[in-house]
């Protein structure tokens, strides 16, 4: 453009040999122009792909424009020499065979570097010649100029465009080489031979299949679908996996080059399948095994976790997450592989538990599917048992005793990883050995709850139900630990309280829910306050429950026993119950019957009467005078205004003896009220429902009382 400006107006009377110059440099600029021009007109993923190649002509552009300046200038100094010939030829130096010559590009490229915010232009003349005399140089440069560019032309205020590439055109720009950054190898689709599929992997491993590549048995898992999906979702794989290095998360070997049609990456050789088909195993294996089983199980999930959460800088809420929406699947050694779970952008979760507790969750819920069917199975409302339910609720209630609970941490103790590490074919591992350990450590505090009948069973009884059933009208009782020696350790713990549903007279809405307490009166009685809005009741439901101090003591107990109770009584491990907790619930209504107050009921239906109070009749409402100070004497609102009715207060007597009749009274003390007359005015009633027994206990198992 600059050199276009100069020969403006020349173009006719210039010399011939200077437009052959310019014609000359300009076929060099004009290969520059269209290879920017077809660059710019092709995709941005194709440039990416391209850009060794693209950076190497511009690179050799560069140095064809140099070469060309060059050429112009010599020629150009040469012609002007040719035509000044004989002139000047006294004053001019004479080049020698010993006279070092450098161009005025390479002099304009020095006084630049130390011309900062100029331009320097330099006349045709101008150039700078080292004459050399011995070891001593001589520079003299000819005539030169400095001036100023122009800057009208140039907007400083709109800022240079940037370009803005999504992640996948980023991730494959940056492919270049057959080994990336982080030392995995790119792999084009013919260095692969794809083999048979993997058909019982699921979740994330679905779709594999077995590969070979570099002479190596591989897994590929190849990305189909639509394309910017699959194209986004095969980039988020290859940056998670690169980082993540466990034996319970998927090995990435290697990725395609971004050059194949389906994208793929290339795991560790692993034959997966689903965990919840491996988990059938548990309808035929004992308890101990079992629980093993389901150890291991939460280990590994717990450990994959755990490395995923550090590796990849996850908060407990993004490794919740994780967990909940992962896949998982089993190998051919019984080792949990956890699968990536999708990619769920702008989704802020909020939970009230904790991350131990996700992953309990997690590694149960298998337990609880097989629970699930197999109570199905049964006929509904039998009383009726398998030996799997119970075998199920048996392992349900120890691995609550043995996984880590909230705020201990995701891993297990070491007692218990050196119980399962020890496990082998010679030493298995054994219930008794898991009770121990969870007894040792005040954990075993699981039980079982059921109905049973008022006042048959107490705290401390041990028996059996025959045939199988968890009916415990059928209970047999076979003693009680707290009348032996044995028991006398163990404490037992008894509390009344109660809950009262009241509601005011009139209303039909919902019943308001109170907690209600009572305090002991003479007598081993215990009194319970009872505030009854006027025309209202009120239902209160009293509670009496004894119960062991120590669920932990009772399993100690029922197990270092057991053997000699199933010798003696001649009844099966599995059978033998240990109650440890009895309740009885007595629910007791109690109405007002006063009648309605008369002004209660006047004006009742009827809208206010202007001027009069809202429950006059006829009886206008004068206005009242300002008494001391200002302020009326009485409230302006008529002849008849209502004040609200205080609640009566009325005591409820009750005991924990099962044979007692509670019964209401006005007197705190519990002083039953006389025989009712006709002239009495205690409109109160009382009346109770079929009190309901429930009882919490513990039950064995057949493994634990083997030798």
């Amino acid at each position: 453009m600059a050199l276009g400006r100069r020969m403006e107006g020349k173009w006719d009377d210039a010399p011939q040999s200077l437009l052959d110059n310019i014609r000359e440099f300009e076929i060099t600029l004009v290969s520059i122009r269209d290879f920017m021009i077809t660059a710019t007109q092709t995709k941005w993923i194709n440039r990416f792909m391209a850009k060794t190649s693209i950076q190497s002509a511009v690179l050799e552009y560069d140095q064809q424009l140099r070469d060309a300046a060059m050429s112009f200038q010599v020629s150009s100094l040469i012609e002007i020499h040719y035509a000044m010939r004989g002139v000047n030829s006294k004053t001019l130096p004479r080049i020698t065979e010993r006279e070092i010559v450098t161009s005025p590009m390479e002099s304009l490229e020095e006084l630049s570097s130390s011309l900062s915010g100029s331009t320097l232009d330099c006349s045709l003349s101008s150039f700078e010649h080292l004459k050399r005399s011995g070891d001593s140089f001589e520079s003299s440069v000819s005539s030169f100029s400095i001036i100023d560019v122009d800057q009208d032309g140039l907007d400083e205020s709109q800022p240079p465009e940037v370009l803005q590439f999504t992640e996948e055109e980023e991730f494959l720009a940056n492919i270049d080489g057959e080994m990336d950054e982080f030392g995995f190898r790119r792999y084009h689709q013919s260095d692969v031979l794809i083999r048979k599929a993997n058909r019982k992997a699921v979740g994330w491993f679905s779709g594999t299949s077995e590969a070979q590549a570099s002479s190596q048995k591989m897994t590929i898992k190849r990305y189909d679908g639509q394309k910017d999906l699959a194209m986004k979702q095969w980039v988020r794989d290859i940056k998670t996996l690169r980082q993540l290095h466990h034996e319970n998360l998927p090995q990435i070997l290697g990725y395609s080059d971004g050059k194949t049609s389906t994208p793929f990456i290339l795991l560790a050789s692993v034959q997966c399948r689903d965990l919840a088909s491996a988990m059938q195993c548990l309808t035929t294996r004992g308890l101990a095994d079992c629980t093993g089983l389901m150890l291991k199980t939460y280990r590994d999930i717990a450990s994959a976790t755990v490395h995923a959460q550090q590796q990849l800088s996850l908060s407990d809420s993004e490794a919740q997450d994780f967990i909940e929406h992962a896949t998982y699947s089993i190998d051919n050694d019984n080792n949990v592989i956890v699968g990536l779970p999708p990619p769920r952008e702008g989704w802020v979760t909020a939970r009230s538990y904790g991350l131990e507790e996700s992953l309990a969750e997690r590694a149960l819920q298998y337990l609880k599917e097989l629970m699930s069917k197999e109570e199905a199975s049964l006929h509904a409302g039998s009383s009726k048992t398998s030996a799997s339910l119970n075998k199920y609720k048996q392992l349900q209630g120890l691995l609550h005793s043995l996984l880590p609970r909230r705020q201990e941490g995701p891993a297990l103790s070491s007692e218990l990883e050196d119980l399962l590490d020890d496990a082998d074919e010679d030493n298995p591992l054994t219930l008794r050995a898991l009770r121990a350990l969870s007894i040792q450590q005040s954990r075993h505090d699981q039980t079982w709850h059921s109905r049973a009948p008022v006042g048959t069973l107490a705290t401390g009884d041990y028996g059996y139900i025959p045939g199988g059933s968890t009916d415990f009208t059928d209970f047999v009782r076979l003693g009680n630990f707290l009348e032996g020696v044995d028991g006398h350790g163990i404490e037992v713990v008894g509390e009344t309280y109660g809950t009262m549903l009241v509601r005011s007279g009139g209303s039909h809405g919902l019943p308001q829910r109170q907690p209600a307490s009572p305090f002991l009166i003479p007598g081993g009685l215990e009194c319970w306050p009872v505030a009854l809005p006027p025309r209202g009741n009120a239902t209160l439901f009293v509670h009496h429950e004894t119960k062991l101090s120590s669920v932990n003591d009772a399993w100690r107990l029922l197990i270092a026993h057991g053997a000699s109770l199933v010798s003696t009584h001649g009844v099966k491990p599995q059978d033998l119950i240990l109650v440890t907790r009895s309740l009885r619930i007595d629910d007791h209504q109690i109405e007002d019957w006063h009648p309605p107050s008369p002004l209660s009921m006047l004006g009742q239906g009827r809208p206010p009467v202007p001027g009069f109070g809202p429950l006059a009749v006829g009886v206008p409402s004068f206005p009242q005078r300002g008494g001391f100070g200002g302020v009326t004497a009485f409230p302006q609102q008529g002849f008849g205004a209502q004040v609200p009715a205080l609640p009566s207060m009325v005591y409820l007597i009750t005991s924990s003896q099962p044979d007692f009749t509670a019964y209401i009274t006005d007197d705190h003390m519990g002083r039953p009220r006389p025989r009712p007359t006709s002239s009495t005015s205690w409109c109160f009633s009382c009346r109770s429902g079929h009190p309901v027994g429930y009882v919490d206990y513990i039950q064995l198992d057949a493994e634990d009382v083997e030798s």
